[in-house]
């Protein structure tokens, strides 16, 4: 499991401008994050799903692919929002926990590059730094 942020260049100046024109910040941010999980999501549900009927042992019967997490869980602390992405790491015992030894390798098993990717990548880092000026454009037009 990780956690998502919400940060780019004029960041300050943008929740400054949605406030000025009235709307609600928080649901912004929410909604940005929200879409944010959604990315991630999709990104490891794609990775994964080589694993639900590989035959490998301890990942044919499918648990690491149902452990992904839930998309939409933003939760706030104050002023502070975060997202939950990926996998859920105690649901049900260990099924999450497969996650982390593919993503990271172990002494014997390599890295899985497109299942790390799918959350740390650049491309899954692009594209939610373009949904995120979005939906805060969004905001900003309303």
């Amino acid at each position: 499991m990780a956690k998502m942020s919400l940060t780019f260049d004029g960041f300050k100046e943008l929740t400054e401008a949605i406030d000025r024109a009235g709307n609600d910040i928080q649901q912004a941010v929410t909604e940005a994050l929200d879409e944010t999980s959604k990315i991630v999501q999709q990104e490891v549900t794609s990775a994964s799903a080589v694993y639900a009927g590989s035959g490998k042992k301890g990942y044919a019967t499918g648990a690491m692919y149902r452990a992904i997490k839930d998309a939409g869980d933003v939760s706030w602390k104050g002023k502070v929002a975060e997202v939950e992405v990926g996998f859920e790491l105690r649901a049900g015992g260990s099924k999450g926990y497969h996650s982390i030894f593919l993503m990271y390798g172990t002494p014997k098993i390599p890295k899985d590059s497109k299942l790390y990717n799918a959350v740390f990548g650049s491309k899954t880092k692009n594209q939610i730094h373009e949904k995120q000026e979005e939906v805060m454009a969004q905001y900003l037009k309303l």
